[in-house]
């Protein structure tokens, strides 16, 4: 696909809203425009019969998502680094000026470990201010380190977990309000 022709979605992951445009695609490495962040995105495995995971790289962080089941038609529950998502990707023919609602998360947010590994640093306490991005804790998976990132700016209100302990995919590292 040429810089020239975009394919432009509408992304809803439970009930926000995200317009995303495919700049370029080649084999199974693309960038992509989300709202106006650009994002490289490899797929590092396809989800087979025996590995039913589907595990990418978005910009150096690793993320695995699995199918959990279909629903009415474009939406389906995905589990991401162990977290339940309801997701519907919707096909726009023109083109999505301002779509999709303010990246705001509402409300408190249970950060969970994206997979199995070992929280080799955490980088946030409790009742220390966080913003959107910010790390708050290292995962060390696969032989590779992954940073937990803040989905939003808030508080850290607990930590579960301590530097070196063991956790699966989806035990609880933190609170943030």
């Amino acid at each position: 696909m040429s810089k020239d022709s975009k394919q432009i979605r509408r992304l809803t992951v439970n009930g926000r809203t995200w317009a995303i445009t495919e700049l370029e695609k080649q084999g199974l490495t693309q960038k992509i425009m989300i709202n106006d962040e650009e994002l490289s995105v490899r797929i590092l495995r396809e989800p087979t019969v025996d590995q039913p995971d589907l595990v990418a790289n978005i910009n150096g962080k690793v993320l695995i998502a699995r199918r959990e089941e279909d629903r009415d038609g474009s939406d389906y529950l995905i589990r991401l680094n162990g977290r339940l998502l309801k997701v519907s990707l919707e096909e726009r023919e023109q083109s999505l000026q301002n779509a999709g609602i303010p990246e705001t998360v509402l409300g408190p947010v249970v950060i969970t470990a994206p997979m199995s590994g070992r929280i080799v640093s955490l980088k946030a306490s409790p009742n220390t201010s966080v913003t959107k991005g910010q790390p708050l804790a290292v995962l060390e998976a696969m032989k590779m380190e992954n940073e937990i990132a803040a989905p939003k700016t808030g508080i850290v209100n607990e930590v579960y977990v301590q530097s070196g302990a063991l956790v699966k995919a989806g035990d609880k590292i933190c609170l943030l309000q």
